[in-house]
């Protein structure tokens, strides 16, 4: 099976979470208006805790989502204000040291080291005047919008730029491509901004994917080519768009998009029987077809027009997921509102996707849904959701420790809300614990997974 896993606790809910490219610092979003980043020390004991480095201050709702740029290392950060930033390392200021005080520990644990820093390809903003000229384009073209600084960030090494979203409600999620030349944001305006950088203006604008969605845009997902965007919504849809922004990008090479198509054009418009609302949308590897999980506790699976069930989740894990990532060819994760981890995996790419374990399940014998978080809110919710399940059953157990005679949690207590699988190259850069997936939830935990014995001998490199 596969190991225990790492625990550690920051100070507060995540409501979301993005990991840099060499896994050396993450940014958080606590439910509250700013942005966190921490980085892992190692104590004098040799344990891992998370320092708090600095707070990204812009944002007047909460922030609803984050992603890093893994080459370029710039954050981009959505609200439920209807803003967006792209957060740059100052190339003139110092950054921040690490504060004294310590967040979270987990014992057996070493600090990563970064590989190298990127610049940030963008330019920052410049002046007062253009910092005005901005303010005033953005009053121009989208309604009543909400009052944007383009002024340096008051945290040292760090700078917001503008993001013109003309949206009308709130940004729910972000991702950037994988060319990391632009990114999509999803709003509860049924509405896709698409950001790319104009060096005239010297701020990020946004192209509109309208008409299509018929409810709220929970998640966004790039196809590797950076041509496609994916989306995943409320009205329980799963569609494939195209995002080319032609001007701003090199030309797509001919066969990757449809003839006569343009940006914005919807491609594919699926969702299977029954299916419930959609709460994450992700690109598998190798047959670069589309995951996606539903509210109907389904993992769904898209190649070609036609949407089909791969997985209907069973045993322990029967709450839906709220978070998709695939780790490898063969190996995908999920976790939602049971605050396990589910594998899923499929023995070669032309094969359907089955779950293949639940990792951080109460003992055998344990009801289905988590006695090990009988005193904590996410308990309740299991209890509740029990009631309307028929059947359970304890299904495949994962990792478990025994401590005098009780058994130590290793699930989150409450909704796990990102998922991040870490990079197998970046592996070899450092002296690094050995995990291939972190979890973060709403009860402030962040849980490192190790996954080895699901993956081929060849992606073991730890």
């Amino acid at each position: 099976m596969a190991s225990l896993p790492h625990q550690t606790r920051l100070p507060g809910p995540v409501q979301a979470i993005a990991w840099n490219g060499d896994c050396s610092c993450i940014a958080v979003s606590h439910c509250g208006n700013d942005v966190v980043l921490y980085e892992p020390t190692t104590t004098s004991s040799g344990t891992l805790s998370w320092s708090k480095v600095a707070v990204l201050e812009g944002h007047h709702q909460m922030v609803s989502d984050l992603d890093w740029a893994p080459r370029a290392d710039q954050i981009l950060s959505c609200s439920y204000d209807r803003n967006a930033f792209v957060w740059t390392r100052s190339e003139t200021a110092t950054a921040p040291k690490p504060a004294a005080s310590t967040i979270a520990s987990a014992p057996g644990l070493q600090s990563p080291q970064a590989c190298s820093k990127y610049r940030p390809h963008t330019a920052s903003p410049s002046s007062s005047r253009n910092g005005t000229m901005m303010a005033r384009a953005a009053s121009a073209s989208a309604p009543d919008p909400v009052s944007i600084s383009c002024t340096k960030s008051l945290t040292p090494g760090w700078e917001k730029q503008m993001v013109i979203t003309r949206l009308t409600k709130g940004a729910l999620c972000v991702r950037w491509s994988p060319s990391e030349a632009k990114f999509a944001i999803g709003s509860a305006a049924r509405v896709v901004s698409v950001g790319y950088y104009d060096p005239e203006s010297k701020w990020w604008a946004c192209k509109m994917i309208r008409k299509a969605h018929e409810s709220s845009v929970v998640s966004v997902a790039w196809h590797p080519n950076s041509l496609l965007l994916a989306t995943g919504s409320t009205d329980r849809r799963v569609r494939l768009f195209n995002a080319f922004v032609s001007g701003y990008e090199p030309e797509a090479s001919a066969g990757t998009l449809p003839p006569n198509s343009s940006f914005g054009d919807c491609l594919v418009e699926v969702s299977h029987e029954a299916c419930g609302w959609v709460h994450s949308v992700t690109w598998s590897r190798g047959d670069e077809a589309l995951l996606y999980a539903t509210h109907d506790a389904v993992v769904g699976y898209v190649r070609g027009p036609q949407a089909q069930v791969a997985v209907k989740l069973s045993g322990a894990a029967q709450l839906p997921l709220k978070c998709l990532e695939v780790v490898s060819e063969r190996v995908a994760v999920g976790a939602g509102w049971e605050g396990h981890l589910v594998v899923l995996t499929r023995p070669s790419l032309q094969e359907p996707w089955s779950q293949a374990g639940v990792l951080g399940e109460p003992p055998s014998g344990g009801s289905a849904g988590g006695d090990c978080c009988t005193a904590s809110t996410g308990s309740l919710v299991r209890q509740l959701a029990q009631m309307h399940i028929a059947g359970g059953g304890s299904g495949a157990h994962g990792p478990k420790a025994q401590s005098g005679g009780r058994t130590q949690i290793t699930c989150h207590t409450a909704c796990v809300t990102g998922l991040h699988a870490r990079p197998l190259s970046v592996a070899g850069c450092a002296r690094q614990a050995a995990w291939h997936v972190a979890s973060a939830g709403l009860d402030g935990q962040v849980i490192l997974w190790d996954l080895s014995s699901y993956l081929p001998a060849v992606s073991r490199l730890w």
